[in-house]
């Protein structure tokens, strides 16, 4: 993703296709001592059923031409599936913010579905993002 950042902030973003590696939790889990990951599984497969993924916790960077969301390294050791996403803001046709406890939920729309993330301050990257896709130069 070429060009200049202009915003970069610590994230959860929705993988509908992301997994848990249980191997690798249940050997962290036995190291330590935490109990039985069958217990997380069952948590995880249901929150997964209701919202259609799992959040993955990682780094959102935007730039002039695109919004590129990817996954921190203790989530690449724990979850596997779409752990990199790059949106190019050609393509998003709405930006908006929903409500979430503790934190609101940027929402881009494409033609191709929606793309959510989550973080603090989350209207005023929303903001942003609307700013550099109107601008002609894609500055904000």
């Amino acid at each position: 993703m070429a060009g200049q950042v202009l915003k970069s902030k610590w994230v959860n973003f929705l993988v509908a296709d992301a997994e848990v590696k249980y191997d690798t939790v249940d050997d962290i889990y036995s190291i330590a001592g935490a109990g039985n990951v069958n217990a997380l599984g069952w948590v995880l497969g249901a929150f997964k059923k209701k919202y259609g993924g799992l959040w993955v916790g990682g780094k959102m960077v935007l730039t002039q031409t695109a919004v590129r969301l990817s996954a921190n390294a203790m989530n690449r050791l724990v979850q596997e599936g779409t752990l990199d996403v790059e949106v190019p803001l050609g393509l998003v046709r709405k930006v908006s913010v929903e409500g979430w406890i503790g934190m609101k939920i940027v929402r881009l729309d494409t033609d191709d579905g929606s793309v959510k993330f989550r973080c603090y301050g989350a209207k005023e990257v929303a903001a942003l993002i609307e700013k550099t896709i109107l601008s002609p130069t894609g500055q904000a």
